[in-house]
């Protein structure tokens, strides 16, 4: 995950990169190049964002990563999974894996986003580990994470302190507490995929397809609440309407009219999930829907219950959401 944010605890996890480095990244916004932190095999960061979406865009990189969201929600990227998040989410993500968080920056309880993410890379695991038969379970854990894996229950409760320590650790104490992290993971019963098995990325993976995926990506977030013709973006592009349906379904699992129909539903999930007042008929406009039957229609298809349901439902779960204790000066 790319961050602009400097790290809580550990200074020496957010090196500043370079300006050819920046210039870089500038070019190329879809490919993460990671760097292991000083003196370590691996990254750690752990960071503030008031914005996770600026921080970050759509992206992948050759390392796994782990991510726990400690306060924050709103709504998770992974491969072809879509998904509201809340304070807690904890989710491991294998190579190669497009994924990117984004938190509910305009809604009215907004608040600053804390989360700790550690990268680490492959090789790296399998030369320590794969002639170990103590192992077996962490590569396994390794090669169900190509998918994804959430974390829920206990096990988030049990990894948020090790997480929190391992950001204060170096040395080898560091190297063993990850270990400790991604042994209790991989004997976790309390998780699910999130991509689908057969999803990857069967288009080139060419600087210009990345480019063009991040222009989509982020007009169709900028324009929810207006009429999106799969045209008009494809021009956008300099493609042909077949040619850009083809070339997105590659690229994202999913065709174009699907993917907006998700990030609608989802936009009028968090505001659904907010202290706001608005109808559901108000609602539905602001997310693009101008047909309240359609709007229902489409939230049951993609949350198998109604609006006023998951309303209802989430200020439930809002009201038991685990909270953790606020960390030590910064």
């Amino acid at each position: 995950m790319r961050v602009r944010t400097p790290p809580i605890s550990d200074g020496r996890a957010s090196e500043a990169k370079s300006g050819k480095h920046a210039a870089v990244h500038a070019l190329d916004p879809q490919f993460e190049a990671v760097q292991a932190d000083m003196e370590s095999s691996f990254r750690c960061l752990h960071f503030l964002s008031d914005d996770l979406s600026s921080d970050h865009t759509w992206h992948y990189h050759p390392e796994f990563e782990l991510t726990w969201l400690i306060h924050s929600q709103g709504t998770r990227f992974v491969g072809d999974s879509i998904e509201r998040y809340c304070p807690g989410d904890l989710v491991l993500v294998g190579p190669h894996l497009p994924h990117c968080w984004q938190n509910d920056r305009h809604a009215p309880n907004h608040e600053t986003a804390e989360l700790i993410v550690v990268q680490f890379w492959e090789n790296y695991l399998g030369d320590l580990l794969s002639k170990l038969p103590e192992s077996k379970g962490i590569m396994q854990l390794c090669e169900d994470a190509a998918c994804g894996l959430h974390f829920f229950g206990p096990t988030v409760q049990a990894v948020g302190p090790l997480l929190h320590a391992l950001v204060a650790q170096k040395g080898l104490d560091r190297l063993l507490r990850l270990l400790d992290i991604l042994n209790l993971l991989s004997k976790s019963s309390d998780r699910r995929l999130l991509a689908a098995k057969d999803y990857h990325l069967q288009n080139d993976i060419t600087p210009v397809n990345r480019h063009r995926i991040e222009i989509v990506h982020r007009y169709v977030r900028e324009h929810l609440d207006l009429e999106i013709s799969q045209a008009e973006v494809a021009e956008r592009l300099g493609m042909t309407a077949s040619s850009f349906s083809r070339f997105f379904r590659a690229a994202t699992g999913r065709n174009f009219v699907d993917f907006v129909n998700i990030l609608r539903v989802h936009k009028a999930c968090r505001l659904l999930g907010s202290n706001s007042t608005a109808s559901i008929t108000e609602i539905a406009m602001e997310c693009g829907y101008r047909n309240l039957s359609n709007f229902n229609r489409q939230f049951r298809a993609l949350k198998h219950m109604n609006p006023s349901e998951y309303r209802e439902r989430t200020r439930v779960l809002n009201e038991r959401a685990i909270e953790y204790p606020p960390l030590k000066a910064v």
